[in-house]
C-alpha cells in the first residue's frame, strides 16, 4: 500500500480543513424515522432507518484525515492505505449539525437507551482489555514493554515525593540508572532494547525536556490517582481535567518512545497512534441530530504529532472513543470481577445512566463514520473505569478499573498502549472502505466489494477465492444511525476501473444475522444473494418486471487480513470466544459483514412530487412483490418507507421493491413452527407485532402497505409537506414508540371504518396560504389527491379486516387461499388505480 505524503503544518497546528459540502441542505427531520425489529427476541425497537440520508447527510465522506494549511502544496495522490495515520478525519459541514429531531422522537431514543442497557449489555468482562492487544506477535510485545514502563513511571511518580523525582532525573542525565533500592524502578532498558532490536529509535528530546513535560501533567492529574471515599461524591466537571491530562501523559511517553515508527517501515510493526482528548468538554458534537452532550472525546492522530489537547469544535466524524463521566457516590455493586459477565440489574444508578449516554452517542458516530464496524467507549464513575466494546449483536463492558490501584491503573494504561499500537480493524474500522486524496488533495472514499462467486445461486465454495471489485463512492442514501442490528448503509458510486458502459450503482453495507450452527454462509438470513440471483433470473424470463427489483452487480461476505490470513468479517471475528457472554437473544446468531452492488439506483419516497407519483410507484412494487411471490416463492416481509423506491426517466416513473434482507423462501415460512417478529416497527402487521403463531403471508405484507401509505398521508409524501408537519401531534406516533401501543392502536383504527376515519382526519392538509381561500379548498389538487388517497386507503382496509371470506380471528388469515385473493385484489387496486393516472399523463 503506497503511504501518504506528510502533512507540511506545523506541528500543533490547530486550524480547520475547510468544511465541504456534497448534499444540499434539508428539511428538518420529521418524527418518521422507523425502527426496524429484528428476531429473534425480543420484539423491541432494535434499529432505526431513515433517520440519515441522502441530502439530509452532508455525507461524512467529505471529510479530510489531514489537516492541512491553506498553502500547504497538494498531497500526493495516495490512499490512506491504513486510514491507518487515523490522522484526524477533519471537520465537514453537515446538514444535521443544524436540524435536530422533534421531541417524541428524543423520547422515544431515550427509552430505547433505557431498554438497551438492561437488555443488550453484558459488564465485568476483564477479557474485553485484551480484545485490543496487537494480534502480531511483535507488536503485542512492544505493547507490552512500552505500557510496562509507563505504569513503571507513574507507580513511581506517586509512591516518590518531588526531591526523589529531581534526584531520579539527575541520575539519567548522567546516563546512571535511578537506585532501585529507593523505589525508583522503573528502569527502561527492556524497552530500549526491544525498540533498539527492532530499529526503532526514541523522539530526539532530551530527558530533562521529556520529564518537564510528564511532571507537569502528573500535577494536574495527581488529584484524581488519590481519591478516596472520603472523598466524597466530586463534581462531574472537576474530573474533567484529571481524565484529560491522564491522556496526555501516556501520548507523551508514547510519542517519545514510538514517535519514529512508520507503517511500512518494519513489517512487524503497527503504524503507532496517539490518541488525543478534545479541549472542549461536555459539548454538542458537529454532525449530531440532537441535543446531546458528550463529555470527554479521544481522536487519534500521527504518532508523530504534537502532544496537546485537540482544540477547535468536536466532531463526530473523527471521534474514535467518547467518554461519559458521571459523579457516582461510591463503587459500583457489581465491581467484583469473581462475578464474570453479569447482567446489569446489579449496577448502580449513575453507572446505568453512564452507559445509556454512552449508547446514545453510539448512533451518532455510527452514522457520522461510514467505516465504523463497532466502536469503544469509555465510562467513568469517579475513579472507576470501564471500557466498553459496542457491536451489532450487543455491548460487552470490562470489570471496574480503579485508577486509585496500582492494577487498575496499569489495567488502563495497557488498553490505551494497546489502542496505540493494533491493528486498524481492531479498533472498530473498516479497511475496505478507504478515505483518499487525488493529486489536488481533493479527498473521496473508495470501497471494495467482494466480487460474487460461480456457481448455483452465486453461493461461494469453499475454495473459491477471494477477489473484490473497487468502487468509488459519490453520495450516501442511507446511513446507519443506530447501535445494535444490521448497521445498514448505502451509499452511490462508481466503479473506480470504470468502461464507457458502467454507470452507477447503489451498494448496501450491511450487518446479516446467521444461526451460528448453520453450515453454509448465505444459508438462513444471510440468503439475500441468494434471493436477487433467483429473482434476477426470473426477470431474465420475463422482462416486464425490469427495474421493479433491483439487479444485483457484485456482492458476498467481506473479510478481513487478520495478521496475514483472511477472515469473515462477523461479530465472532471481533469477540471471538467472548461471544457466549451476548445476550441471550443474541448468542445464537453471528451478525456477518455483507455488501452488494446493485442496478439502477433508486430514489426514496420522500422525494415524489404528488399523489399521483405515490400511487404509481406503490403500484409497480406490489406487482414486483406479487411476482417474487408466485415465480420465486420469495416473501418479503419488510415493506417499509425506506424498502420502496423509484426512478425517474423524464416524465416516467417507475416503482422499485428493494431490500429482500429479511425475506424468506414462502415454504420455509408456512413451516416455522416458532413466533416470528421481523419488520419495520411503524408498518409490521397486527400479527407479526404480537408474534402470533402462524404463518406469515402476503396479507402481512399488504397491511404493512396499508400501513405505509396511512404514514405517507399523515406525515405528507413531499419533502414540502413534511417540513410542515415536523411537530404534528397525532396517534400515528404510538406506531414508532412501543410495540404494545402500536398493537393497540392498530387494533383500534383497524376494527371500524369510523375509528379509521379519524385517524384519517389527521392526513395532510395544505396552509390557507396555498389554498388561496378556504371556499376553494375542497376544489385544491393537493387536497383533492389527499383525498383520493383516503379512498384506497379505505378499500384496501376493507379487503382486509372487512373481508367476508376473512373470519374475526386472525389466524384464519394464514390460510394460503384467502391469502392469494386478497393479495390479488391489493395489487388489482393499485394497479386499477395507477393505469388511470398513466393514461391521463
Amino acid at each position: 500500500m503506497a503511504r501518504k505524503a506528510k502533512s507540511t503544518k506545523p506541528a500543533g497546528a490547530t486550524s480547520k480543513a475547510p468544511k465541504k459540502r456534497l448534499h444540499s441542505e434539508l428539511e428538518n427531520d420529521d418524527p418518521n424515522q422507523q425502527q426496524t425489529i429484528l428476531p429473534p427476541e425480543p420484539c423491541t425497537p432494535t434499529k432505526q432507518t431513515g433517520g440519515r440520508s441522502g441530502a439530509e447527510v452532508e455525507y461524512s465522506a467529505k471529510k479530510t484525515r489531514k489537516r492541512t494549511p491553506a498553502l500547504a502544496p497538494a498531497p500526493e495522490p495516495a490512499p490512506a492505505s491504513e486510514p491507518h495515520e487515523l490522522l484526524s478525519r477533519s471537520p465537514h459541514a453537515n446538514a444535521l449539525a443544524s436540524r435536530g429531531i422533534p421531541k417524541t422522537q428524543k423520547i422515544m431514543r431515550d427509552n430505547e437507551a433505557d431498554h438497551q442497557v438492561e437488555n443488550m449489555l453484558c459488564v465485568n468482562i476483564p477479557e474485553i482489555l485484551q480484545q485490543a492487544q496487537p494480534r502480531n506477535e511483535a507488536q503485542c510485545e512492544l505493547a507490552i514493554a512500552t505500557s510496562e514502563y509507563i505504569c513503571a513511571d507513574l507507580e513511581w511518580r506517586i509512591s516518590k515525593d518531588p526531591n526523589q523525582r529531581v534526584l531520579r532525573l539527575r541520575k539519567r542525565a548522567k546516563g546512571k540508572q535511578p537506585d532501585t533500592a529507593t523505589g525508583a524502578t522503573n528502569d527502561d532498558s527492556k524497552l530500549a532494547a526491544l525498540l533498539n532490536s527492532m530499529g526503532i529509535a526514541a523522539a530526539n528530546e532530551s530527558s530533562a525536556e521529556l520529564e518537564g513535560k510528564l511532571a507537569a501533567e502528573f500535577s494536574e492529574f495527581q488529584p484524581w490517582v488519590f481519591l478516596s471515599a472520603s472523598s466524597g461524591k466530586q463534581n462531574e466537571r472537576q474530573s474533567y481535567p484529571w481524565i484529560q491530562h491522564f491522556h496526555l501523559y501516556i501520548a507523551h511517553l508514547v510519542r517519545h518512545y514510538l514517535g519514529s515508527v512508520q507503517y511500512g517501515e518494519n513489517p512487524a510493526t503497527a503504524s503507532p497512534r496517539l490518541l488525543l482528548p478534545y479541549k472542549r468538554t461536555d459539548t454538542k458534537y458537529k454532525g449530531s441530530d440532537d441535543d446531546t452532550r458528550a463529555d470527554i472525546g479521544l481522536v487519534s492522530r500521527s504518532v508523530g504529532a504534537n502532544v496537546a489537547m485537540v482544540d477547535g469544535s468536536a466532531y463526530y466524524n473523527e471521534v474514535f472513543a467518547v467518554t461519559e463521566v458521571k459523579a457516582s457516590s461510591g463503587p459500583s455493586r457489581a465491581a467484583s470481577t469473581a462475578d464474570s459477565g453479569i447482567d446489569t440489574s446489579q449496577l448502580d444508578g449513575d453507572t446505568k445512566q453512564a452507559f445509556k449516554q454512552l449508547f446514545l452517542y453510539s448512533r451518532q458516530v455510527f452514522a457520522e463514520q461510514p467505516d465504523r464496524r463497532f466502536m469503544w467507549g469509555i465510562t467513568i464513575c469517579d475513579n472507576h473505569i470501564r471500557a466498553c466494546i459496542l457491536t451489532s449483536s450487543g455491548a460487552l463492558a470490562s470489570h471496574e478499573m480503579d485508577i486509585t490501584t496500582a492494577k487498575g491503573r496499569c489495567d488502563y494504561i495497557q488498553l490505551l498502549v494497546n489502542w496505540c499500537l493494533c491493528d486498524w480493524h481492531q479498533l472498530g474500522f473498516d479497511p475496505s472502505v478507504r478515505y483518499c486524496e487525488d493529486e489536488r488533495g481533493n479527498g473521496y472514499w473508495e470501497i471494495d466489494v467482494p466480487q460474487m462467486a460461480t456457481g448455483d445461486a452465486g453461493m461461494e465454495s469453499a475454495g473459491s477465492r477471494y477477489e473484490t471489485q473497487t468502487y468509488t463512492i459519490t453520495g450516501a442514501s442511507v446511513a446507519a444511525d443506530h447501535l445494535f442490528g444490521r448497521h445498514t448503509r448505502c451509499f452511490v458510486a462508481t466503479p473506480k476501473q470504470s468502461t464507457g458502459n458502467q454507470g452507477k450503482v447503489l451498494i448496501k453495507d450491511s450487518w446479516s444475522y446467521l444461526g451460528r450452527h448453520q453450515v453454509q454462509e448465505r444459508s438462513g438470513e444471510l440468503g439475500e444473494i441468494a434471493f436477487l440471483t433467483k429473482i434476477n433470473q426470473m426477470v431474465d424470463e420475463h422482462p416486464e418486471f425490469a427495474g421493479t427489483v433491483p439487479r444485483l452487480e457484485d456482492g458476498g461476505i467481506v473479510r478481513l487480513d487478520v495478521n496475514g490470513h483472511l477472515a469473515i468479517d462477523s461479530v465472532e471475528t471481533v469477540l471471538g470466544d467472548l461471544c457466549r457472554h451476548l445476550p441471550k437473544h443474541s448468542s445464537d446468531y453471528a451478525y456477518t459483514h455483507v455488501r452488494l452492488a446493485m442496478t439502477p439506483v433508486g430514489t426514496r419516497l420522500r422525494e415524489l412530487r404528488s399523489v399521483a407519483e405515490l400511487v404509481v410507484v406503490i403500484s409497480d412494487a406490489l406487482q414486483a412483490h406479487k411476482a417474487v411471490l408466485d415465480h420465486c416463492q420469495i416473501l418479503h416481509r419488510d415493506i417499509s418507507e425506506n424498502n420502496i423506491m423509484f426512478t425517474r426517466s423524464g416524465n416516467n416513473i417507475h416503482g422499485m421493491l428493494i431490500d429482500f434482507d429479511n425475506a424468506v423462501d414462502a415454504n420455509a415460512a408456512r413451516n416455522r413452527s416458532g413466533p416470528v417478529c421481523t419488520g419495520t416497527l411503524p408498518f409490521m402487521s397486527v400479527n407479526n407485532l404480537r408474534k402470533a403463531k402462524v404463518a406469515r403471508t402476503a396479507v402481512d405484507d399488504m397491511e404493512s402497505v396499508l400501513y405505509l401509505l396511512i404514514w405517507l398521508g399523515v406525515w405528507g409524501i413531499t419533502t414540502e409537506h413534511r417540513k410542515q408537519t415536523h411537530d404534528k401531534e397525532t396517534q400515528l406516533i404510538e406506531w414508532n414508540m412501543d410495540v404494545g401501543m402500536a398493537i393497540r392502536n392498530k387494533r383500534l383504527t383497524m376494527s371500524s371504518e369510523s375509528n379509521l376515519k379519524d385517524l384519517l382526519n389527521d392526513f395532510y392538509t395544505p396552509p390557507v396560504s396555498e389554498l388561496g381561500s378556504t371556499l376553494q379548498a375542497e376544489d385544491n389538487g393537493i387536497v383533492a389527491d389527499y383525498k383520493a388517497l383516503k379512498h384506497i386507503i379505505e378499500a384496501m382496509r376493507k379487503m382486509i379486516f372487512d373481508n367476508p371470506n376473512v373470519p374475526d380471528s386472525f389466524e384464519e388469515r394464514a390460510d394460503l387461499e384467502i391469502a392469494r385473493r386478497i393479495h390479488e385484489d391489493a395489487v388489482g387496486l393499485l394497479r386499477a388505480c395507477a393505469d388511470q393516472i398513466r393514461s391521463m399523463s
